[in-house]
Parts: C-alpha cells; structure tokens; sequence
C-alpha cells in the first residue's frame, strides 16, 4: 500500500512539474507561435476565451491519449517517422469526429456556440504543435503536457486580450491599429516570454 501512495505522489509532482512546462516554457503561442490565429480570433469575444480554452485543453488531451498508443505500436516501424504526420492527423481527426457526436446531443442553443469553436480547436497548429512536442513523455506525461498547453494557451490569449483592449488608442497610427499592432504586441511579448524562461538568443 505504501508503495501505491508513493507512485502516485510521484506521478502527481511529475504530471504537475510537465504541466508547468508546458505553460511557461513550451506556450504554444509565446514561445513558438501555434495558434496565434486562433488567439486573435477568441479575443474579439473576450466570454468565449474560457469556453474554447475549455475545449482546445480537451481535444489536445483525448487527442495525446490516442497518440500515445499509437507511438506505442509504430516503436518499431523502420518508418515511424515518415509515417507519424499521418496517425496525428488521423488521431486528432478521430477525436474531432467523437467531440461533435458528443456535441450534437447538446440543446440546439449551446451547439449553436460550440461547434464552430470544436472546428477552430481541432484544425489549428496548437493541436499538432503539442503532439509533437510531448513525444518524448510517457503516458501520464503526455495528458500533464496536454493539459498545460490548454492552460497557457488560455493564459497567452488573456494576455493578448488584455494587450487588445490598450491598443485601441488614438495615439496609435491609423495604419497600425487593429490586428497589425495586436500582431507586433504578441512579437514583443514572446520574445520577452522566451527570455523569460532563460532562453538566449543566437547571435
């Protein structure tokens, strides 16, 4: 019994510790820009950022699950890596198809909202990016690094959403306002991000 209480404790710190890496260290739109379509799009509707972080965190989690036991059986294929784009796109397709026939039994008002975000969620870098950057976790690994990338995903966008609301300002060209200065906030914010988590730059 002793040594069950210590596996989990060991599991928890180790899912927290990816977690946090997977927020601060890997944000998919901070530190390597997946997803930064996604983040302008939700922060037009500042409401909808929990919903769709809600929905992007699970479809990037189910979707790692199901990548799991696919690398588990291409470990010995000559070819995985040749073959690996197409069972993480099959796999989040697969997860794509099952999120919208859970949604489809939602009341009409709340499938209304949903499903067009289900779309977003799936079909963008974010997605793909943290599949292929959990491949060196194990199991409870990969769910820690899916779960934190639906998290700083989240914190990324409220930043970008904060940064939107202040960069409406008259005192901003005409030329820059809207989306091109919204563009060269979130530039200067992820190189300020990247330096954050210790990063240097080549020269």
């Amino acid at each position: 019994m002793h040594s069950f209480w210590q596996i989990l404790q060991n599991t928890i710190v180790e899912m927290a510790s990816i977690a946090v890496v997977a927020v601060f260290v890997q944000n998919i739109v901070l530190t390597r820009a997946m997803g930064t379509s996604a983040a302008l799009f939700i922060i037009r509707k500042k409401n909808n950022l929990w919903l769709f972080g809600g929905i992007l965190t699970g479809i990037i989690t189910l979707s790692s699950i199901l990548v799991y036991g696919v690398d588990q059986i291409m470990d010995s294929w000559s070819a995985r890596y040749e073959w690996t784009p197409f069972f993480y796109v099959l796999a989040v397709g697969i997860v794509y198809v099952l999120v919208l026939l859970l949604c489809s039994r939602l009341p009409f008002r709340y499938r209304e909202q949903i499903i067009p975000m289900i779309h977003l969620s799936a079909f963008n870098g974010a997605v793909f990016g943290a599949l292929l950057l959990s491949q060196s976790y194990d199991f409870w690994g990969r769910i820690a690094f899916g779960l934190g990338t639906g998290c700083g995903f989240v914190l990324a966008s409220y930043l970008v959403a904060l940064g939107y609301e202040r960069l409406s300002s008259d005192k901003i060209p005409a030329a820059f306002r809207g989306f091109p200065i919204t563009l060269i906030y979130i530039g200067m914010l992820s190189l300020a991000f990247y330096g954050l988590v210790g990063h240097e730059l080549s020269i």
